[in-house]
């Protein structure tokens, strides 16, 4: 394991604040319109998704072969060594960007949860990850690629 990390205390305060006002709103509306059950049944839907997305992780992992992404519980990509350019660390997201898979614009994908990242660039897309520490991280990943860094 190279990296994992997680979303933060605050954005998951701000989230699940967000995500509650919202299903009280649902659910207080609905209340004079007569369609409080499928409207509960909706909030519940959307509570149940907002856990998922507030229990996301990004790690970081390395086989023999490969680098392996991965934004649990939803989404895993496997890196050949060999297509690995360079590994560097990046500005910090945040909630701007989002959290999970994101696509941030000229081939570049993020697997998200804010704060530091690293980029690193393959032979055809650019990554921007989430990691506690992104030194160490590109620094492991360089290790891996015998130390190459694009010219």
């Amino acid at each position: 394991m190279i990296s994992e990390a997680k979303i933060g205390r605050e954005s998951q305060k701000v989230i699940a604040s967000v995500v509650g006002v919202a299903c009280f709103f649902i659910i207080a509306t609905a209340v004079p319109s007569g369609v409080l059950l499928i409207t509960i049944a909706l909030a519940v839907a959307i509570l149940l998704i907002t856990a998922l997305v507030l229990r996301l992780t990004v790690t970081i992992e390395a086989t023999d072969q490969n680098l392996v992404l991965r934004c649990r519980p939803f989404y895993s990509r496997v890196i050949p060594w060999d297509d690995i350019v360079d590994a560097s660390p990046s500005p910090s997201s945040s909630l701007t960007e989002g959290f999970g898979i994101r696509y941030l614009g000229q081939k570049t994908w993020g697997l998200l949860v804010g704060g530091p990242a690293i980029t690193i660039e393959t032979t055809n897309r650019t990554w921007m990850i989430s990691t506690p520490d992104p030194e160490s991280a590109a620094a492991a990943i360089l290790s891996h690629t015998g130390g190459r860094r694009a010219a």
